[in-house]
C-alpha cells in the first residue's frame, strides 16, 4: 500500500486519499463549526443579552444542522469509494483487467443503424 505522500503525488489518481483523511476532515469541520458557534454567542452577548440568548439558541440549532450535513456529505463520498471497490471486485471476478481499461482510450460509439425501409405499398386493386 502506498504511503500518504505517494498518494498525494500520484497524478494518475490510481490511489485515493479521501478514505484515509475523511475522519480528520469530519473532526476539522466539527471544530470549525464549534469555533464559529462560540464566536457567534460571544458577539451576541457583546451586543446585548437578548442577542446573546438568540445566538445561543439559534446557533445551537445551526450547529446541529451543519454537523448533520457535514456527516451526510462525507458519508456520500465514502459510498462512492465503496462502490468503486465493489465494482473493482466484480471486474476482477469476471477477469477484466482494470488497469488496461484505465489506460486505454475510450472507443467511439458505433454510428446508429438506419431504421429498416418500410415495405413498398401494393398498387390498388382494380375495381371489379
Amino acid at each position: 500500500m502506498a504511503s500518504f505522500t505517494q498518494k498525494m503525488f500520484d497524478f494518475s489518481f490510481s490511489d485515493f486519499i479521501a478514505p484515509s483523511v475523511i475522519k480528520v476532515l469530519y473532526v476539522l469541520a466539527l471544530i470549525a463549526f464549534a469555533i464559529q458557534y462560540v464566536i457567534a454567542v460571544v458577539s451576541g452577548f457583546a451586543s446585548g443579552f437578548g442577542y446573546g440568548l438568540l445566538a445561543l439558541v439559534v446557533g445551537a440549532l445551526v450547529l446541529a444542522i451543519l454537523a448533520i450535513l457535514a456527516r451526510v456529505y462525507l458519508e456520500v463520498i465514502m459510498v462512492f469509494f465503496r462502490m468503486l471497490g465493489l465494482l473493482q471486485g466484480i471486474a476482477k471476478a469476471k477477469g477484466v483487467d482494470i488497469e488496461a481499461l484505465a489506460e486505454a482510450p475510450a472507443a467511439p460509439a458505433p454510428p446508429p443503424e438506419a431504421p429498416p425501409a418500410p415495405p413498398p405499398e401494393a398498387p390498388p386493386a382494380p375495381p371489379a
